[in-house]
């Protein structure tokens, strides 16, 4: 997955990270093998994956360009901003579909870095405004999730985001605050602003903030994330920003630790205070967009116990009842060896159901039988918190346990074959083997709805089988949704998209692109490369350079849309099925213009899909010399091709491929204002009989002779020769317009085009 389609803003070039290594950074780090959260929009230095992948990741202060991704997103799916709430993420996702609009909101997910389960809650935003949040944090005094947004038509401010339904609320619209914020453990508000200015924001009083401390990281760029240890009370940046101590090494994500003075709970910080103080600890990967961070803490502090380990949980499926197993931890929370803990406490659901005194020694396999579950059929968290009788208490360790019977997970492989003639198809998928929640499973219980849509046609219902066939009247995108169910719930897997029906049968075939709703039914768009850079449909940007609001597909690169992870182009529209009599000729027909050189290449294929493509025929748009008409407008150019003979009596797809390698300038722009298949040949292909020995066929500038001949020759209109024939085939690339063929003394008018 091409991370550069999340970007939101563009950034400069950037470079590898400086002299001042890393680890050296890092000596001076407390308690160092912690680890940290976050989320990755880019990160050159995946410890387990490459540099296209992004999601949440794990690293450690002692390393914290070590980072280990723990979940992918992908598809096109982005997120704005992140916080966690006792390790449960909680992100605002975008959808990424082209350069030239801007990302569409999702609704809020949640994400347990434990389970690695995701559910999504509800709509942060409903489309109609730009606002957008830019960071998240987690306010634990107060139990609430707070934004920083911003937004041309509503402007910035502080807002809190419901976790149950998504919703943001407005909480203030402070003057001075940065894209970053995060709260203490009293509740105090703290972000830092484009001059690098850390500020404290008081809600109660709107429009209130303070500069208390200025550190050298200035303008603040990309993603970036601001949040504090609980456990230290000190306060962490993942800075990004056009001007820091790096500004010779290229803009990059640089973990910051910032010491504030140790005051009362119920003060204010200023600026004349004494204590502030940063350090920097050390690169967050090469090149990253960090969001998101979270840190887990422990409230007895470093020396307290660490986290229990092996933590596991056996439910009953009457669900009357929970067994929790852990390990006594071996090391105190900031890493120390630890030779006993003096106790546990158990929380469901944060409350506090059982209390167990020691000493128990590291390592110790405990366990506790909860029978006193109060309902059945749902999922519960527990944590367990392990303390020492001097240094407090540790770090939650949490399990999560569905107690009772349980609803089937969703169905895996969902899989559709289209047949030949495209008029049916048939679904297929595996069985569930877990419940949906880790509960107690039965998978004999396991039945199937199979529902087609768009058209919500039931295919099937109530089926034990994973596989089932279905038919189709009209030519249509289509894809299906699998519902597996039992009497205690019930999942759902979504197929594929595909285009299936009765093949197109009149010609000229034609599609004009002045409604992408109707087209994106029948014809299929394909980024092959996946580097998010494709055609378009649907924009007036061409009137700025061709001069008029003509509706066509369009390609488009400029100089800021370029990275490092920008491909070649791979980039295919693809017709809905045809199908093409016996017996008659056919032949594919392309209107373009274009400001840049381009190289198309034309396919056919028994399927409306890039597998199982076969090229006929290659084409070189170059830019063009000719004069606008009188409207000041540039004309579209026609490339036509004739369609492979063996292609009638069959039913196929024809598809036109941009292949133009990614070029010095990192500028393209082409617009494909109309496809046409239609009957016979085009212009300057037609089959013509020279004699009873010899004819010729002309293709674009491809000239093949069959039978024999003993001289050829292409002349001028002015009687120039201009290209000898020698051998079948021929390329007359670099010819253009009218010409003479000469066959053994014998002349033909051809035309010369693409």
């Amino acid at each position: 997955m091409n991370i550069k389609t999340f970007s939101v803003y563009l950034l400069g070039a950037v470079v590898a990270a400086g002299s001042m290594t890393p680890q050296a950074l890092a000596e001076g780090v407390e308690n160092g093998n912690r680890p940290f959260y976050g989320f990755f929009l880019s990160n050159g230095g995946y410890t387990n994956a490459s540099e296209e992948q992004y999601g949440f990741a794990r690293q450690t202060f002692a390393e914290p360009w070590e980072n280990t991704l723990i979940h992918e997103l992908s598809g096109g799916v982005g997120v704005y901003a992140a916080t966690a709430v006792d390790g449960i993420y909680y992100a605002a996702p975008y959808l990424y579909q082209s350069s030239m609009s801007m990302p569409t909101p999702m609704p809020l997910f949640s994400y347990n870095i434990y389970t690695g389960l995701v559910r999504e809650i509800g709509p942060w935003s409903d489309g109609s405004t730009d606002l957008k949040p830019s960071d998240m944090t987690y306010d634990i005094k107060n139990d609430r999730i707070l934004a920083t947004c911003y937004g041309s038509q509503q402007g910035g401010g502080i807002y809190e985001i419901n976790r149950q339904t998504g919703e943001m609320k407005l909480v203030c619209k402070p003057d001075n605050v940065g894209g970053v914020i995060a709260a203490d453990a009293f509740g105090r508000l703290f972000s830092i602003n484009h001059n690098g200015e850390l500020i404290q924001i008081d809600p109660a009083r709107d429009n209130a903030s303070r500069v208390i401390y200025t550190m050298p990281y200035k303008f603040l760029s990309s993603n970036q994330s601001l949040e504090f240890d609980f456990t230290s009370g000190k306060l962490y940046w993942g800075a990004n920003t056009l001007e820091n101590p790096h500004n010779d090494k290229g803009i990059s994500t640089w973990l910051v630790e910032i010491s504030l003075p140790s005051i009362s709970p119920d003060m204010d910080y200023s600026a004349d205070m004494t204590g502030y103080s940063y350090e920097e600890i050390g690169e967050i990967g090469w090149t990253a967009r960090f969001m998101g961070m979270y840190i887990p803490y422990a409230t007895g502090g470093f020396d307290a116990p660490g986290f229990a380990t092996d933590l596991t949980s056996v439910s009953g499926t009457d669900g009357s009842c929970c067994t929790i197993g852990f390990k006594v931890p071996a090391t105190t929370f900031g890493g120390s060896a630890l030779e006993s803990i003096d106790g546990y406490d158990l929380y469901r659901e944060g409350e506090r159901i059982h209390t167990c005194k020691g000493p128990f020694a590291a390592g110790a396999e405990l366990s506790y039988d909860d029978m006193n579950v109060p309902e059945s059929g749902r999922e519960y968290r527990y944590d367990v918190v392990c303390y020492s009788n001097t240094k407090g208490d540790g770090p939650k360790s949490p399990v999560f346990a569905y107690v009772g019977m349980d609803a089937p997970e969703a169905p895996s492989t969902p899989k559709v074959v289209v047949s030949d003639d495209f008029m049916s198809a048939t679904i297929s998928w595996t069985a569930p083997a877990n419940g949906l929640h880790g509960g107690a499973f039965d998978p004999s219980q396991t039945t199937y709805d199979i529902v087609r849509l768009p058209d919500n046609v039931v295919v099937a219902k109530d089926i034990k089988d994973c596989t089932v066939k279905d038919s189709f009247r009209r030519l249509l995108r289509y894809s299906y949704r699998i519902t597996a169910k039992n009497e205690f719930g019930y999942s759902d897997a979504a197929t594929a998209e595909f285009i299936a029906g009765t093949p197109v049968s009149e010609f000229p075939v034609e599609e004009n692109f002045e409604n992408p709703t109707a087209m994106a039914l029948r014809w299929n768009s394909v980024d092959n490369n996946g580097d998010g850079m494709t055609w378009i449909y649907g924009t007036t940007l061409g009137q700025s350079v061709f001069g008029d609001y003509e509706m066509t597909a369009e390609y488009i690169i400029s100089p800021t849309s370029v990275d490092i992870y920008t491909k070649d182009a791979d980039d295919w529209i693809i017709s809905p099925p045809i199908k093409f009599e016996e017996g008659k000729k056919y032949y594919a027909a392309f209107d373009i213009r274009s400001l840049t050189n381009e190289r198309l290449n034309v396919y056919v294929g028994p399927k409306n899909t890039v597998e199982g493509m076969t090229r006929i025929y290659t084409f070189t748009l170059n830019r063009p010399e000719y004069a606008d008409d009188e409207r000041g407008t540039m004309l579209f150019q026609r490339y036509a091709t004739a369609l492979p003979d063996d292609i009638a009596g069959t039913t196929a797809c024809v598809a036109i491929q941009l292949a133009t390698p990614l070029n010095d300038q990192y500028y393209s722009y082409i617009q494909l204002g109309c496809i046409t298949i239609d009957e016979g040949v085009p212009a300057g292909t037609a089959e013509i009989a020279a004699d009873e020995a010899c004819s010729y066929r002309l293709y674009g500038r491809d000239l093949t002779l069959s039978g024999e001949f003993s001289n050829a020759a292409v002349y001028t209109l002015g009687g120039i020769r201009v290209r000898d024939i020698h051998g079948v085939t021929t390329s007359l690339e670099g010819l253009n317009g009218l010409y003479i063929l000469v066959i053994d003394g014998k002349a033909y008018k051809i035309v010369v085009a693409d």
